[in-house]
């Protein structure tokens, strides 16, 4: 009788388990995000900065100069500028617009080509919707594995040439992996609304389109973590705004 009433209390927390987790997918597959034809819309420009000690950081080695991505890649998990401590592969995003211009998702996907053992490009930021192709162009296996939570997680091998199409939902930053070479990795950001950027090699960025009104702006950085500010966006205004990264 005992094991009876275990299992009986078993399936029912799966039941349970099963019902939040339906729930949860239902309540991020519902956006709260309007589209408008946006009137006299403003454009934030800005750029984004690190102040700490460089000493201990990957640096841009190529002192602005420009390099093949591969030759990047092995430098990238923080690249700063020495022209004006800009930072790069910085995404910037608004969090908490209700209402805007159309989500556009382009007919073009993304990609994410991993060469020389790297993933190129590091960092991704895309819209929910999105469908990204996951390249492999070495001539040996690789693998690619997510740890999202709550886009479906995979974790596949590829061959030479091979293309792999996945689709992003939900908002979520998803860390991808290559289980075979250890220290390959990069990042794709899914976001909820049309108003993000990812900053140059100097750091910079720009959103334009944004209605007129009061928003919260984050910047997100793999190594850095995020940075928040306010800003109010007046009709037609060209605004700028800045992120500084210090360790004080």
């Amino acid at each position: 009788m005992s094991n009876l009433i275990k299992k009986l209390a078993f399936f029912s927390i799966l039941i349970i388990c099963f019902g939040c987790l339906l729930i949860y997918q239902i309540a991020f597959a519902q956006s709260d995000y309007a589209e408008i034809q946006v009137v006299d819309g403003g454009t934030v420009i800005g750029n984004v900065r690190y102040l700490g000690d460089q000493a201990s950081l990957s640096l841009d080695l190529a002192g602005g100069w420009d390099l093949t991505d591969t030759q990047k890649a092995g430098s990238e998990k923080l690249v700063v500028s020495k022209i004006n401590n800009g930072l790069k592969n910085a995404v910037v995003s608004v969090t908490n617009i209700e209402k805007g211009k159309r989500k556009i998702i382009s007919q073009i996907n993304p990609i994410m080509d991993q060469q020389r053992n790297n993933f190129i490009p590091r960092v991704v930021p895309i819209l929910t919707g999105t469908t990204v192709d996951i390249l492999n162009g070495d001539d040996e296996m690789h693998n690619v594995h997510t740890k999202s939570v709550r886009n479906q997680p995979f974790n596949l091998g590829t061959t030479y040439k091979q293309r792999l199409s996945v689709k992003f939902d939900y908002p979520e930053i998803i860390k991808m992996t290559c289980d075979i070479h250890k220290k390959t990795y990069a990042w794709i950001v899914v976001l909820d609304n049309p108003y993000f950027d990812i900053t140059d090699r100097n750091g910079y960025f720009e959103i334009c389109d944004v209605p007129p009104g009061s928003y919260k702006f984050q910047v997100w950085h793999e190594e850095l973590g995020k940075l928040e500010k306010e800003v109010t966006i007046n009709p037609k205004e060209i605004l700028n705004i800045e992120f500084v990264y210090s360790q004080n």
